[in-house]
C-alpha cells in the first residue's frame, strides 16, 4: 500500500529521461576509461611514435662537435629536461664479418656506440657484458633489417631474416686500435625502433676503449634527453638559442601524442561533467517526489510506518534508475568497443577483452558507490521532511 501512495506522483517518462541522461554520462565516462586501458601501450610504449618522450639533439658537423661536461651540466639543470644521457662511441676501427651456410661471407666497416640503459627501448636480460664474457651483444635499429632485405638480400641473392632468426647469426668483430687489435665473436640481440646506431653495452664500450686505444679519449657528440614533452616551446626555444639540432619527427610525434591525450582528456571531462550533472538531476527529482509527497509521507509517519519504510521507497526508484544507467552505460561501451577496435588495430593495439573486464569492474564500484550516496541522501531528505511535522505537533499539545 504504501509503494501504491507514494509512487502515485512519480512521473515514468521523466524518470526515463532522467535514466537516459545519466546513462549518457556514464556511457562517455567507460568509453573514455575503455580508451585510456586499450591505448595505455602505445602511450606508455618507449619505442612507439605515441610514446616517444626522448630527443636526441647534435651540434653541426664539424671535427670539434662534442659536448663539453658544462653544456652537459647546462643541459641537466634546465626544468623541461628530466635527464640527459650521452652517446659514447669506440675510439676504434671495427670490421664486422659474417658468414651464412651456403652463402659468400659478408664483411663491412662498421662503428660501435653506447648509451644508457634506461633511454633504451630493449629490455633483456642479456644486455650485459664484463670481462670474460663469451659473446657481445649488439642492438641495431630495425631499419638495418629493412635495408638488408629489401635493398641487399634482394639484389645479391643471400637469404631474408626477420627478427626472431637474426639473434642465431653469428658475427666476429674485429677491433682494431691504437695500440692493438682483438677478435670478439658477437650477436645481435635485437632491433631498436628508437635508437638510430649500433649499440653495444656501456661496459664493454668502456673496457675496449681502454685496452685498445688508452690514449684516445671518447667524447659524446650526441645527446639523448628525456623530457616531458618534445614539443614544449620553451625546450624548443633553448636548443635553437644554443644551436643544437634535432630531428623534426620525433617533435612531430610529440605533438600528435599531445594532441591525441588533450583530446581524450577533454572527452573525459565531458563524460564527468554530464555524470555529475545527471546525478544532480536524479537527486532534484527525489527531491521533488518527496516534496510532492511531503503530506502523505507526514501522515504514514503519523501512522506507524517507520523513516526506513518510507525511504525504502524512493531508494527502489532510484537504484532502478543507476541500475538501467549503468547497463546502458556499459552496453555502450561494449558496442563502441568493437566499432573502434579495427581502427585502434591500425595502431598496433591488440585486441584483448581485458578493458570490459576492468569497465564491468568499474561499473559495479560506480553502483556501490552511488546507491550508497542516493540512499544517504533521500534518508537526510526524509529525515527533515518529518522533523518539522513532529515539531509542530508537539507545539499543538
Amino acid at each position: 500500500m504504501i509503494d501504491k501512495l507514494l509512487k502515485k506522483q512519480v512521473d515514468k517518462s521523466q524518470l526515463l529521461f532522467f535514466a537516459l541522461s545519466s546513462s549518457l554520462g556514464l556511457a562517455i565516462l567507460l568509453i573514455v576509461i575503455q580508451l585510456f586501458i586499450d591505448t595505455r601501450s602505445i602511450f606508455s610504449s618507449e619505442n612507439d611514435l605515441l610514446g616517444n618522450q626522448n630527443l636526441i639533439i647534435y651540434k653541426d658537423l664539424g671535427r670539434d662537435n662534442a659536448f663539453t661536461p658544462k653544456e652537459i651540466a647546462e643541459l641537466e639543470q634546465q626544468p623541461f629536461i628530466n635527464k640527459t644521457g650521452g652517446f659514447t662511441h669506440g675510439t676504434y676501427r671495427v670490421l664486422a664479418s659474417v658468414t651464412l651456410p651456403n652463402y659468400t661471407g659478408i664483411s663491412t666497416e662498421m662503428f660501435l656506440e653506447a648509451v644508457g640503459d634506461e633511454f633504451l627501448d630493449i629490455k633483456s636480460a642479456d644486455w650485459k657484458w664484463q670481462p670474460g664474457d663469451r659473446e657481445v651483444p649488439i642492438i641495431i635499429p630495425k631499419n638495418y633489417i629493412n635495408l638488408y632485405n629489401f635493398g641487399y638480400a634482394a639484389s645479391t641473392g643471400m637469404p631474408q631474416i626477420n627478427e626472431k632468426i637474426i639473434r642465431q647469426i653469428p658475427i666476429d668483430l674485429k677491433l682494431t686500435g691504437s695500440s692493438k687489435t682483438e677478435l670478439y665473436p658477437a650477436y645481435i640481440l635485437d632491433a631498436s625502433e628508437k635508437i638510430n646506431s649500433i649499440l653495444v653495452p656501456e661496459s664493454f664500450l668502456k673496457y675496449t676503449n681502454k685496452t685498445l686505444s688508452p690514449l684516445k679519449e671518447s667524447k659524446i657528440s650526441r645527446i639523448i634527453l628525456d623530457v616531458t614533452n618534445p614539443s614544449d616551446p620553451k625546450l624548443l626555444e633553448f636548443l635553437a638559442s644554443k644551436k643544437y639540432n634535432y630531428l623534426s619527427n620525433d617533435v612531430q610525434n610529440s605533438k600528435l601524442s599531445y594532441v591525441l591525450k588533450l583530446i581524450l582528456s577533454i572527452v573525459l571531462g565531458i563524460g564527468l561533467l554530464i555524470t555529475i550533472l545527471s546525478i544532480y538531476l536524479v537527486i532534484t527529482n527525489i527531491n521533488l517526489l518527496i516534496l510532492k509527497n511531503k503530506q502523505t509521507i507526514t501522515q504514514l509517519h503519523f501512522l506507524g510506518y517507520s523513516k526506513t519504510q518510507i525511504a525504502k521507497v524512493y531508494h527502489t526508484i532510484a537504484y532502478k534508475i543507476l541500475a538501467i544507467s549503468i547497463i546502458v552505460a556499459l552496453l555502450l561501451s561494449t558496442i563502441s568497443k568493437f566499432l573502434i577496435s579495427p581502427y585502434l588495430e591500425l595502431l598496433q593495439v591488440e585486441k584483448n577483452m581485458t578493458s570490459i573486464i576492468y569497465l564491468v569492474v568499474i561499473s559495479v564500484v560506480l553502483f556501490i558507490l552511488l546507491a550508497m550516496y542516493y540512499r544517504k541522501h533521500t534518508n537526510s531528505k526524509i529525515k527533515q521532511m518529518i522533523q518539522p511535522n513532529t515539531s509542530l505537533l508537539t507545539t499543538e499539545n
